[in-house]
């Protein structure tokens, strides 16, 4: 008989959500439920995203006798919980069963504040970036136990939305925020950087537009095979216009200031 498909219940219907749904929905490999504390955005989210094998499930309501209020309750029985709420949401819930494996993308919350909230046979830490939602995530890994098949179930898991790297120290992956997390963000500003500065130069911003999206392509390529020093001297000559450019870049400390940017943006994760 043909093997029974995963369920992955996705908390949460943000950008993250989103890309990394629709990576896992293309497998074909999972199940998937979605929720949150909306049941219509939930649909509205399965819609949006055209999931082919997902469905939103509305959750019930339960007392909670300690803050004297209903809680909305999730059932992670047997499932593999991907958690993709802000920080604070994780306390909007309560859970319920013992959940195959809970794989966490919240900036900043340990893995003991999770086994708090959730029981599972095993917890996974991971910072993916939104290049999820075309298989191309960077992704930092770090996986609560040494089961070979816990890490086998996860590699195929993250790696449905792009790579993975397992790391060995939990703090690490608030360290990727600078590497993966937020620099899509970063090298955006770069790219419109650039688009404006062949407008300001004369081209059409189409023109500009389409020649910087083809020079990333390139530059990606570019990076598999060699290392970013390379890069810069296979296109500097001396006394040429790369040389000019990078000297302006230099003088205004550019480099250090991305440096200092990734830093306040792992510093933040770190506060949460």
């Amino acid at each position: 008989m043909p093997k029974t498909p995963q369920t992955i219940i996705i908390i949460g219907y943000g950008n993250m959500a989103s890309a990394i749904a629709s990576a896992l929905d293309k497998q074909g490999k999972y199940t998937l439920e979605i929720c949150g504390r909306d049941f219509k955005k939930a649909q509205d989210f399965v819609r949006k995203n055209a999931l082919k094998n997902a469905k939103a499930i509305d959750l019930a309501l339960s007392k909670d006798s300690q803050k004297n209020s209903a809680t909305q309750t999730i059932n992670l029985q047997d499932k593999i919980a991907l958690l993709c709420v802000k920080p604070y949401g994780l306390s909007s819930f309560s859970y319920e069963g013992v959940a195959r494996g809970a794989y966490s993308t919240l900036a900043g919350v340990n893995i003991a504040t999770l086994s708090s909230f959730i029981k599972s046979q095993y917890f996974v830490k991971l910072m993916p970036n939104v290049g999820a939602k075309y298989c191309h995530s960077a992704t930092a890994v770090f996986l609560s136990s040494d089961n070979c098949d816990f890490k086998q179930e996860a590699k195929e898991i993250i790696q449905s939305f792009g790579n993975a790297v397992f790391v060995n120290s939990e703090i690490l992956i608030d360290s990727a925020i600078a590497t993966s997390g937020s620099s899509p963000a970063f090298i955006a500003l770069v790219a419109q950087s650039l688009i404006d500065a062949g407008v300001q130069e004369g081209l059409s911003r189409c023109d500009s537009l389409a020649l910087v999206r083809e020079t990333f392509k390139g530059f990606a390529f570019l990076l598999d095979s060699a290392l970013p020093q390379e890069i810069i001297e296979s296109v500097t000559t001396p006394a040429g216009t790369t040389a000019q450019g990078l000297a302006v870049l230099e003088s205004k400390a550019v480099r250090g200031a991305f440096l200092k940017a990734c830093k306040a943006s792992v510093k933040k994760a770190r506060k949460k």
